[in-house]
């Protein structure tokens, strides 16, 4: 049940789902008018949103693409100067009979690499087409703006996306990195809105409810769920139901609790504040993972959403994988990001039953070994000159066997404890691989397991330790 949430720190492969143009932060500001009749549902929205370029090819035009009921009206760009626009709506490459409104943005000049960012704003108006009948990679993705429920977010494009019109294009552009997003959303009724930004205030207007969403640090594209949602707070999770209270929602949220519970007793503070969102989905709606919401589909047999990397999605195994989002400090996975390695080892750790951790590791031993048997320059250098070496796939691995290999010679008590330390010392603010080196030998006082992480951490012995160790166990035993 564990081997799919595993791989990802294990034996993933790297990939890069970031196009050229990097979005930095965006500000969605629209007005709706909801229908029974999805025509007769309008929305007026302007999109605010900085990019730059970090590809090394200069870019001059760009591709928006919009809901095929929604319409541009005009991008104004630096100073208030309009730019020029052609849009129509069109098939899209690899995903036929799907329609979408595609843009045709130039840019005031050339975009180079490394150059400050530019700033336009998106005008747009129009309606919501349901989407789930033209493509059927998208049966989930139904909304219109009706009064009961609909949901504002990129699957629907119900605000620009940047992209080209192509199948693959599009799923980059969806898995864009973490960046600073806000909306201001005018909604008659009294609905409310739940999502992965944080409603930090609320006006009342006559019959007009004004949301300012704000996201508490980078998180993925915008995806918002408006309806009427009784909302529950408790310690570590706030629930979001429609109506009547569901009991799978509501176990859920205990199980997590109890799960969050042991994390802060085991390895300390979370990474993020905020409480974790478990929101409910009416029948045939479906949204993206996104860290810190989870999505439920109480009448569906399958009711979680497909979160990355988790092959298994039983109950167990979701709850656990959602709860530690929560403490993770590298929450979007980057290889060459110090905690990357730590972030796996514990969720290993904590998850996995130790007997077919053990049996995990070892499978993968003999193709760690023929990689460092294969790439010598990597084997005789140390985890912190990884990085530079543009071995970040491999830092990772390598960081993650040193630190399981560390518990084994430590023993879970003083293990747990040396992580408790390290994650209070280093997960805020600035921190790198050396910073984690420098930690590991001013406060392991265990001798042997502290001329382990000297090895591999600052004297590049991890090619030779392996080349002498025919499985984990082996490895271990080195420095017993």
């Amino acid at each position: 049940m564990w081997v799919g949430a595993l791989l990802v720190f294990l034996c993933a492969a790297s990939v890069r789902a970031e196009s050229d143009i990097e979005l930095l932060n965006a500000t969605l500001v629209a007005k709706f008018h909801f229908a029974e009749v999805a025509r007769d549902g309008q929305m007026v929205g302007a999109y605010q949103v900085s990019f730059r370029n970090n590809g090394d090819t200069p870019v001059r035009t760009i591709s928006l693409l919009l809901n095929p009921g929604l319409q541009f009206d005009k991008v104004v760009g630096p100073g208030g100067k309009t730019l020029k626009l052609t849009s129509r709506v069109t098939p899209v490459t690899g995903m036929r009979p799907l329609e979408l409104n595609v843009a045709e943005l130039t840019l005031p000049k050339s975009l180079r690499k490394g150059e400050s960012r530019l700033e336009i704003v998106v005008h747009y108006r129009g309606y919501l087409e349901d989407l789930s009948v033209t493509f059927p990679g998208l049966e989930d993705i139904k909304e219109t703006l009706s009064p009961d429920f609909t949901m504002i977010r990129s699957g629907s494009f119900g605000y620009p996306v940047f992209s080209a019109p192509e199948q693959n294009a599009i799923i980059k552009a969806w898995d864009h990195k973490p960046f600073y997003q806000v909306a201001f959303l005018d909604i008659p009724g009294t609905n409310t809105i739940v999502g992965n930004l944080d409603v930090a205030r609320k006006t009342t207007n006559g019959e007009i409810t004004t949301f300012e969403m704000k996201s508490e640090r980078p998180t993925g594209l915008m995806t918002l769920a408006i309806g009427p949602y009784q909302i529950q707070q408790q310690r570590f999770v706030t629930t979001a139901t429609l109506g009547q209270p569901i009991d799978l929602i509501a176990g859920i949220a205990g199980d997590i609790e109890k799960r969050a519970t042991q994390l802060q007793s085991t390895i300390g503070g979370r990474t993020v504040r905020k409480a974790l969102k478990v929101v409910e989905l009416p029948d045939g709606f479906a949204a993206p993972y996104e860290r810190g919401l989870l999505f439920v589909q109480p009448n569906r047999e399958d009711p979680f959403p497909r979160i990355p990397h988790l092959g298994d999605r039983s109950r167990a195994a979701v709850v656990m994988g959602t709860a530690f989002g929560l403490w993770q400090i590298n929450p979007t996975n980057e290889f060459e990001h110090w905690a990357s390695g730590l972030d796996g080892a514990l969720f290993a750790l904590l998850w996995v039953e130790p007997s077919s951790l053990s049996a995990m590791v070892n499978k993968e031993f003999p193709n760690w070994q023929a990689y460092f048997s294969g790439n010598p320059e990597v084997a005789e250098s140390a985890l912190v000159e990884f990085p530079s070496m543009q071995e970040d796939f491999m830092m990772s691995r390598a960081s993650i066997l040193a630190f399981l290999a560390l518990h084994e010679l430590l023993g879970s008590d003083d293990f747990f404890a040396l992580v408790r330390g390290l994650r209070a010392e280093l997960s805020v603010g600035y921190a790198d691989m050396q910073s984690v080196a420098d930690y590991l030998d001013q406060n392991i006082e265990n001798k042997k397991a502290r001329k382990f992480a000297k090895n591999w951490f600052q004297k590049g012995r991890i090619g030779k330790d392996m080349a002498k160790a025919e499985s984990f166990e082996e490895l271990v035993a080195l420095y017993r």
